[in-house]
């Protein structure tokens, strides 16, 4: 990619991805809840920002997300706390299977937080939903602190008496959204204070995690990104259902593969433009991009039995644009006739039509049984090793002039283009910097053949490459 801009770009991608440069072993809060009861605004109002999508419908939220908050600005007790909120789907308790597997996302967050916030509404008051959640919650034998919520003023306060009957103690007067939310928060964070459960969170070393790899799994809807998130992680993180666009949320996942850290991103399908029908959809597609930022590297996940379509042209075009590093898993790979020769045509045909990223190796996979799930993870390990690489300037330089030697730039009337030397100026992805005696004349043809031979000379394999032209007289610039 040609650009007189590339460092810039840089620095932007670098501050998007430095929040997570460091963390500490934080204290896990569980939001839950029946559906429309005010968690997801809680969740967003806490974090600063709309990471869960909030919309007034049941069933909005269906998998469980995460996210690292400061809460030290509602409160001074908790300067030194690390604190990671997770907003799960509102539990319905029906036959639906799809509700079902909400229900156990809540249930799996349960058990791995340390408290949990039960919130109720106060102005519908007590129903079975909420008898339900709080016999589930009890079972767990943590902190719970019951919110009453959207108690925005003293004239409702004696709403929140209703639900004494839940046997969970005093409920806190609470409002997610009104002017007495600071009020209530604070009241909230000073019982999780006096609980104790905070007491081992707090003081801690921060954990550098500068080198964190964070990998964006992304695909058309129903290609089984969730399926191979959960064969990944081992275990069920993400809702899988057969309604296609069951993922609407990005979520986090951090673990650790052959010594190294990981933060892995599932987001939600991508469909075509004429199918962005409502709000949620165009929530989702934007979780898409965002998730693609913040990464390091892209998981393109195909349908073997589908072939590529134009969501994924687009998805590689998208991957392209932002720079990103890349691997191509080709899933349910089980479902295929093959004979000796499947794959290599499979492979030719996806490196023509995905064009974008021809750079990125190919993975067969079956999310389904486990087949070579963890070839991914190993291949996404080599791939980062190209995406930081650095080239020295001496050797840069060296193969860079055999190659020029072997093709050099077109002639434009009776002048060469002369290329002097280059350096590369940053990583991630690799960018390198040519001086020449005329930009205007190396052709993006040109550069495509530097790329194969620098990307063959010292293994760049699955990264993409660019370029920065710059005049020069020949003289070293300083």
């Amino acid at each position: 990619m040609v650009s007189s801009f590339g460092l810039t770009r840089h620095k932007m991608d670098k501050k998007i991805n430095r929040k997570n440069k460091s963390a500490k072993k934080a204290l896990k809060i569980a939001i839950v809840g029946a559906p429309n009861v005010g968690k997801s605004t809680l969740f967003n109002k806490l974090i600063g920002g709309r990471r869960s999508i909030v919309k007034d419908l049941p069933g909005v939220t269906r998998d469980r997300i995460y996210a690292d908050v400061n809460l030290a600005k509602w409160t001074d007790e908790i300067d030194n706390l690390p604190v990671q909120i997770i907003d799960t789907g509102g539990l319905f308790f029906k036959e639906d299977t799809l509700f079902k597997g909400v229900q156990k996302q809540a249930e799996l967050s349960l058990e791995e937080a340390d408290c949990i916030l039960f919130m109720v509404d106060a102005r519908t008051g007590i129903n079975n939903t909420d008898r339900k959640i709080a016999k589930l919650v009890r079972k767990q034998q943590k902190p719970i602190f019951l919110l009453a919520n959207k108690i925005d003023s003293k004239e409702i306060e004696h709403l929140n008496a209703d639900f004494y009957n839940l046997g969970m103690g005093d409920p806190i007067s609470f409002s997610s959204i009104g002017g007495t939310f600071k009020k209530s928060i604070n009241t909230l964070l000073n019982k999780v204070i006096e609980s104790g459960v905070a007491n081992e969170h707090i003081n801690q070393k921060a954990i550098n995690e500068e080198e964190l790899l964070k990998i964006v799994i992304i695909g058309r809807p129903n290609v089984g990104k969730s399926s191979l998130l959960n064969k990944i992680v081992g275990y069920e993180r993400s809702l899988v259902h057969d309604e296609a666009g069951t993922t609407r949320d990005a979520l986090d996942t951090q673990f650790t593969f052959n010594k190294k850290k990981i933060l892995l991103i599932d987001t939600a399908g991508l469909r075509r433009k004429s199918k962005v029908y409502g709000e949620l959809e165009r929530f989702s597609v934007d979780r898409t991009i965002k998730g693609l930022v913040r990464a390091d590297i892209a998981v393109l996940v195909l349908d073997a039995t589908e072939g590529v379509n134009n969501q994924e042209k687009k998805l590689a075009s998208l991957i392209q644009k932002r720079h990103r590093a890349c691997v191509i898993v080709l899933n349910k790979w089980d479902l295929i006739e093959k004979d000796n020769k499947t794959f290599e045509d499979y492979s030719r045909a996806i490196k023509y039509q995905l064009g974008f990223v021809e750079y990125a190796p190919l993975v067969i996979t079956s999310a389904l049984s486990g087949q070579r799930v963890k070839d991914i993870l190993e291949e996404c390990l080599k791939v980062y090793e190209n995406y930081q690489r650095r080239v020295p300037t001496g050797v840069f330089n060296q193969v860079l002039r055999e190659v020029v030697a072997i093709n050099e730039p077109a002639k434009a009337g009776a002048k060469n283009c002369k290329i002097y030397y280059g350096t590369q100026v940053e990583n991630k992805p690799p960018t390198f910097a040519l001086f020449v005696n005329d930009p205007k004349r190396i052709s993006k043809n040109y550069l495509k053949f530097l790329e194969k031979s620098m990307r063959n000379e010292f293994e760049l394999n699955g990264t993409p490459l660019d370029w920065i032209i710059k005049k020069s007289t020949g003289k070293l610039d300083k």
